[in-house]
């Protein structure tokens, strides 16, 4: 092999358009990229989500490990030995081979020129970028080529079309595709607080399905868009556990009261194709109050902001 055609070869391997063989990637490959050259195809993320997590491995580190493992369908990690760090595979192990657990990994769709747009895993892929820096890598699902798309435009449509894409920004105003940021993180997205506040629900007023299909991509961002519409945050004290509690409660309440084949705002999903309970789960809500809540709060007041 010349030495151009080497450099071609990991040119399109950077790009994660080709394999070891030289093969383009197919449909259901798994790839090994680094974070930052992953495309976002949301404009904003929930910043309190990623403040639990860092919290949260601020306290417990090995929970980073875990989610590095579980992100690389490995599931948890077996063990991790002193001084581990997750920039180097040799300090720790998971408990299966990388893709033993496809249903966990993070999916990607190759667009023009190779580019990788990730179309699950903001929250995931910002909190361990934040952790361990955007250089980390990371293993990812494809799940369509659009790579053949005549130009941009051509590309986006057929996103949109296969709504793998969520073009509204944080206040819930649409966006158009070149206004979304370029790469994952708390410094490159914008914050929903909404998509925050669905994440925090979760196995409170829904979960996620896991029979009768795949759960649609973005599901918390339909939910968390008929919710602007309908409980205004101003009226709740974000800052303290208590009212973000009641925050929680109430968007729960309004999941489990919706019918269960009425569409979730004009997401074209039923609540029952959503997740929706049809009951509120205490349990969980005092699970997400006394734990989740606490980690976030904690780590937004020393280290992060609101924007």
């Amino acid at each position: 092999m010349t030495r151009f055609s080497s450099a071609l070869l990991a040119l399109l391997l950077l790009c994660g358009v080709a394999e070891a063989d030289g093969d383009p990637v197919r449909v259901g490959h798994l790839l090994e990229v680094s974070i930052e050259q992953l495309h976002p195809t949301q404009a904003a993320i929930g910043f309190d989500q990623v403040y639990y997590k860092l919290g949260r491995y601020t306290a417990e580190p090995k929970r980073a490990f875990d989610d590095y493992c579980e992100v690389n369908g490995q599931g948890e990690a077996r063990s991790v030995g002193k001084g581990a760090e997750l920039s180097n595979s040799a300090s720790f192990t998971c408990e299966a081979a990388v893709g033993a657990r496809t249903a966990d990994m993070k999916t990607v769709v190759v667009g023009p020129a190779g580019r990788l747009y990730l179309t699950d895993g903001h929250h995931g892929f910002s909190t361990l970028g934040e952790w361990a820096g955007q250089e980390l890598k990371v293993w990812v699902r494809v799940t369509d080529d659009f790579s053949d798309s005549v130009d941009l435009g051509q590309f986006w449509q057929r996103m949109r079309e296969a709504r793998k894409v969520w073009l509204r920004g944080a206040d819930g105003e649409p966006v158009e595709p070149e206004q979304l940021p370029t790469h994952v993180g708390l410094g490159d997205m914008a914050d929903d607080p909404y998509r925050s506040l669905v994440y925090f629900a979760r196995k409170v007023g829904y979960d996620k399905p896991r029979s009768g299909g795949v759960a649609p991509e973005f599901l918390e961002f339909y939910w968390g868009d008929w919710l602007r519409g309908v409980l205004p945050l101003k009226g709740f004290d974000l800052d303290t556990r208590s009212g973000y509690r009641q925050a929680v409660e109430a968007a729960a309440r309004l999941m489990v009261a919706l019918p269960a084949e009425e569409n979730v705002g004009d997401s074209g999903f039923s609540a029952r194709q959503l997740g929706g309970y049809r009951s509120l789960d205490r349990k969980e809500l005092n699970n997400a109050a006394s734990r989740k809540l606490g980690y976030a709060l904690e780590y937004r007041k020393t280290h992060g902001t609101r924007q």
